[in-house]
Formats: structure tokens, sequence, C-alpha cells
């Protein structure tokens, strides 16, 4: 895996820093084509039926194009997994060595690799077409970091590209080469989005590709968490975009003139993008619309990090340890969502698998009718409690 390149000249203040934001790692800071028409649900829309691994298992590989570094989950060929071991990425990935060096040796005993339920290079499935998602980590974060969620949502069949978002990454918070402020941040990161699309089309039509042909480009959807989301409601007009799912999102800048299908998953304990402000963005958009708030989660409830601190394997205990200056409220924000009296995260992540992929299968004209969509999905969570509304017309 390559590293994210950073200027050199590295101080103790940077470094701490570099470390700080990785323990936040996703805290935010021509004519439209036609939508599928929204379709009655019936029984079945109570099924929380992609809450579980779906049928495919799941491949993952890095593709680089130019300025784009783009980690790929995709659903595996049959068979193709048999006796392979599990991917895993380090936490530490995205530092560069040199910095990497400059920070005191990690402690005997700590491990801060994370296995992920996907196949590193293996060969992609061949009952294609499968539909394109894109999508954006947030402010702090990297490509890699969600890698639990995104090869669960690739394994119910979909080609999954996460870029490395450098305009708003992990160090272009330190050192400087971020994409401007404001709306010109905001432009920065939507055409990297759009790069994004047009490097897997790309792939799709080049011969020597392992996505030759496999890709669906006329199905198009995009998650982003925290900024992330922001970006993503970026492509509101863009008309090879479906369908958009923010968890926990930057609000899109309004006045909001599109009727792209959307829904946004917060958590009822975030302090980074609040219940208000999450119904608020709800509030912005227009309809097909749906909204879902999870109890008892928070902001970081969507990355593997969280998992890694609830397991005491992550950075946000490593930097402490070292004896880094690492702030009460920066502490506050990096646990945010996977303290011990937040919910479980596996149990967060099943929730949020399953609205995502029921969005995107439904607004992608995928399912005939919506499965799992029905306001009675509500309660079909043992133990968690979960707000749900949708606005379809």
């Amino acid at each position: 895996m390559k590293r994210i390149p950073v200027a050199r000249g590295y101080s103790r203040a940077l470094i701490v820093g570099v470390v700080a934001a990785m323990v936040v790692a996703s805290c935010s800071s021509g004519s439209k084509a036609a939508k599928p028409a929204a379709k009655p649900e019936t029984t079945r829309g109570t099924n929380p039926r992609y809450a579980k691994p779906g049928p495919h298992k799941v491949g993952v590989t890095t593709l680089e194009r130019g300025d784009l570094e783009v980690e790929v989950y995709y659903p595996a060929k049959a068979g193709a997994t048999k006796g392979l071991p599990a991917a895993t990425y380090t936490q530490t990935d995205p530092i560069p060595p040199e910095l990497l060096a400059s920070l005191p040796p990690v402690p005997a005993g700590v491990d801060l690799s994370v296995k992920i339920p996907a196949f590193l290079d293996v060969a992609v499935a061949t009952d294609g077409p499968f539909p394109l998602v894109i999508f954006s980590h947030g402010a702090g974060g990297w490509r890699s970091v969600y890698g639990h969620l995104l090869s669960g949502i690739a394994s119910w069949g979909f080609v999954v590209a996460s870029t490395d978002y450098l305009e708003y990454g992990l160090l272009s918070q330190f050192t400087g080469s971020s994409g401007g402020s404001g709306e010109t941040a905001r432009a920065t990161s939507v055409a990297t989005a759009t790069a994004t699309i047009d490097a897997l089309n790309s792939e799709n039509q080049t011969a020597d590709s392992r996505f030759h042909g496999l890709i669906d480009t006329k199905r198009v959807g995009a998650i982003g968490h925290s900024a992330g989301g922001g970006t993503m409601f970026g492509l509101l007009d863009d008309a090879r975009v479906g369908a958009i799912v923010g968890w926990a999102p930057v609000p899109p800048t309004p006045p909001v003139t599109s009727h792209t299908p959307t829904m946004i998953i917060g958590g009822s304990k975030d302090i980074a993008i609040t219940p208000a402000s999450a119904k608020s963005a709800y509030g912005d958009l227009l309809p097909p619309k749906r909204f879902v708030e999870i109890d008892k989660m928070g902001h970081n409830a969507f990355s593997d990090a969280c998992l890694a601190i609830r397991n005491g394997t992550d950075l946000i205990g490593l930097a402490r340890e070292l004896g880094l200056n690492i702030s009460e409220r920066l502490l506050e924000l990096g646990r945010n969502g996977c303290e011990p009296s937040s919910l479980d995260t596996e149990q967060g992540w099943r929730v949020i698998q399953h609205f995502t992929v029921a969005e995107l299968r439904a607004a992608l004209g995928i399912d005939r009718l919506p499965v799992g969509l029905a306001p009675g999905v509500a309660t079909a969570f043992p133990g968690v409690t979960i707000t749900y509304r949708q606005q379809l017309h």
C-alpha cells in the first residue's frame, strides 16, 4: 500500500497532530437521468435482509490511476478465496515511512493490524455486471479505514471504490495541502469523486483490467461519511449518480433542487454531526428521501477504528501510552460512539449495512420492490432503538 505524500521536515507538533488525526479518523469538518419511480412496500419491507453478509465473498485491490489511489471492494469469483487468508492492513499504513520513523516505537505486544472480511487481489465474480458505488472517508480519514462496512456492501453485489481524498485526508490537515475551504474545498472533493467514477468506467472498458465488462456503469451510487457525505451531496446534480447515502454527513449546500434518492444515517450520540444537524440536513433534501437515527451510536461508529478502540489496540490508546499530548476534547471526539456505553460496534454495522444496501438496491432499481425499507423495519433489530422516517413524494 502506497503512503500518502507529505512535505518533509516534521516538528513534534506535526507528529502529535498526525496521530491525533488518526485518532479522530473521520470526523468532519446533460439532463438528469430519470430515477426509478418509488414503489409501494410489501410485507417484506420489514425484513432486515441486508444486515447479514451477502451471497458473494469479497475481493479487495488497490487501483492507481494518475493521482488517484482507490481501494476497490468487489464480489469475488466463486471458489477464488478458498484457503486464502483474509486481507489485513495496519493502522499506521497512511503515515509516510520517514514520519513514522520519527514516532516512538510501538510497544511490544501491541498489534495495530486490522483484518477485514475480504481477500486480496482475487478474481472478480463473472455473474455481473455489478453496480458501482463510490465512497469518501471523512476529514482526517483515508481509503482503507472502513473496510468492514465496505466489504459487507460489496458482498451484496456492488463494486465499491473508496478513494483517498487528499484534499481533506489524514495528512492534509497538518501540511497545508488541503483543497481550500468552503465552496473551493467542496468543488475539489467533488472533482475527486467524479474522477473516481471516470476511473472505474475506464477500468470497465480496458481489456486487460480485472474489471473489464464487470461494472454496471449505468447504475452508480455514492456513500460518504461526515465531510465525505458533504462531498457526495455535491453529486446530486450528476446525471450518472442514482442514489446518495450520507453517514453522519456534512449537510448539502442549499438550495437543493435535485430529486436524486437520498438517505441519511446518523447516531443519537454523535457530537460532531449532532442529531439536530442530521435532521436539518434531511430537511434540506428533496424526496424521495429517508432518515435513520440509531440510538447509542456516535460519529466514529462507522469506521474500523471503532472496533479497534473497543478492543484496546487503537492509536488513541497507543498515543497516550507513548506520552503524546492528546487533549480531552480530541479524546472525546476520537472515541465518540466507541465507548463501552455505546451500541456494540458490530451490531451497529449490521444496521448501517442493511439500510445502506436496501437504499442502494431500491433506488438503483435492483430490487423490483423495496426490501427492508417499510416503517416497521425500525423494530426489526432486537436491542437497537431506531428512529426512521421517509418521504417518497
